[in-house]
């Protein structure tokens, strides 16, 4: 498996303040994408409750939206790497997103619900690899993992995690789970909008790239050293991600015996951690390297899961673990896009994030709530739990074997 070094990115010309707009246009854009994404998962304990679903089920729900966001994911980043095109594809991402939310709203059995939730994946999954490949064109080399660390995970982490299970299991108690979905949906238009009037085509995208850069094939960029061994991370590091908003709502209801709306504040400290460290980590790979900030904070990822095995009957301390573990949320624009696109030619880059996202999202967010839903109907409810901080372990372990990149 080889690596290869990229070349300076030379974007369109300098617009004073564009590039922090960009990133804070974007950075709102993921958060809403995860909110639509999410929401299911703080609604779970009134969801199980309406439709009698079964620990299995509960696997099979929780990893539905990722079976169609992995799939949209790999399948549009390569599309929009051969076309040269980027904003059409988050134009029209959101749109779909805005107009499927209310599906979920309506639905009334099992089945529908789960179809409702891989439609809604299969709209969110262009939206991080082609606005990654925007960011990658028009950052200054010097802010790029800390913009793509932001645009990924700060907005996503604040909406989707933090101010999320808050504001969506407040609706629920207000007005039942099927409102909550429908009111999750409305942010879609104005990100339409504000993508639509600020948000520019990249330059070496939409005049060079498509005509003149040569493209590689799927299986020589997923072969390259750093692309192959961050799918791996992502397959590991996803599924801890997904298993722990799938069950631990759970354990925190009927376990621990919180309430839906102390569970939402607990669930909530996911959130704030990947907010901060949607700052802290890609800002400090700038510094120490990719391979050492993944390293490190994936392996403190087995802190949360940890936390709610050992600390269940204390909210205030399992909400401090999953804090303190939760950093590990840091290491996922990391992994998912700089590290993949640093790595490959510029008109390869939505592609190897597409292949990264594609292969983790559906090997281990999809796989990973399937799996924790058997072993929770087999070895109790903490099971789960065991297993998400082993997935920790491993991808700490398999970071160790990346190369470093030259950045220029």
């Amino acid at each position: 498996m080889g690596d290869v070094v990229t070349t300076k990115i030379s974007g369109a010309p300098l617009v004073p303040g564009y590039e922090d707009r960009m990133v804070a246009i974007f950075a709102l854009a993921g958060g809403v994408a995860a909110l639509d994404a999410q929401a299911v998962y703080y609604l779970m304990p009134r969801i199980v409750a309406d439709l009698g679903l079964t620990d299995a089920q509960v696997g099979i729900l929780g990893s539905a939206v990722l079976v169609g966001w992995s799939v949209a994911a790999f399948a549009f980043g390569q599309i929009s790497d051969r076309l040269g095109r980027r904003k059409p594809f988050l134009v029209l991402a959101f749109l779909a997103m805005a107009a499927l939310s209310g599906l979920s709203a309506i639905v009334a059995t099992f089945v529908g619900l789960v179809v409702a939730r891989v439609l809604m994946g299969l709209a969110e999954g262009p939206v991080i690899p082609v606005k990654q490949a925007i960011v990658m064109a028009e950052s200054t080399p010097s802010r790029r993992g800390l913009n793509m660390g932001i645009v990924q995970n700060f907005g996503a982490q604040l909406l989707g995690t933090l101010i999320g299970p808050i504001a969506v299991v407040s609706i629920a108690d207000a007005y039942g789970w099927r409102n909550a979905f429908l009111l999750s949906a409305l942010p879609s238009i104005l990100v339409v909008w504000l993508i639509l009037r600020y948000i520019r085509e990249p330059a070496t995208e939409a005049t060079s790239n498509a005509f003149v850069a040569p493209r590689s094939s799927l299986m020589s960029i997923l072969m390259r050293r750093n692309v192959f061994l961050c799918a791996l991370i992502g397959i590991a590091n996803i599924a801890w991600f997904f298993v722990l908003l799938t069950f631990l709502p759970l354990i925190l209801t009927r376990q621990a015996g919180l309430s839906s709306q102390s569970m939402s504040y607990v669930m909530a400290m996911i959130g704030a951690a990947g907010a901060v460290s949607a700052l802290l980590v890609p800002g400090l790979s700038d510094r120490i390297g990719r391979k050492t900030a993944i390293a490190i904070f994936s392996a403190v990822g087995v802190v949360a899961p940890l936390g709610a095995i050992l600390l269940g009957g204390n909210p205030w301390l399992v909400g401090l673990a999953l804090f303190c573990g939760c950093m590990l949320l840091g290491t996922m624009p990391l992994f998912m896009a700089t590290v993949p696109q640093e790595s490959v030619l510029p008109a390869d880059r939505a592609t190897a994030t597409g292949l990264v996202l594609g292969i983790g999202q559906l090997l281990g967010g999809t796989i990973g709530p399937i799996v924790g839903g058997q072993l929770s109907a087999n070895f109790g409810p903490m099971a789960p739990m065991w297993l998400a901080g082993g997935l920790a372990a491993l991808a700490g372990l398999l970071a160790l074997f990346l190369v470093p990149q030259k950045l220029t």
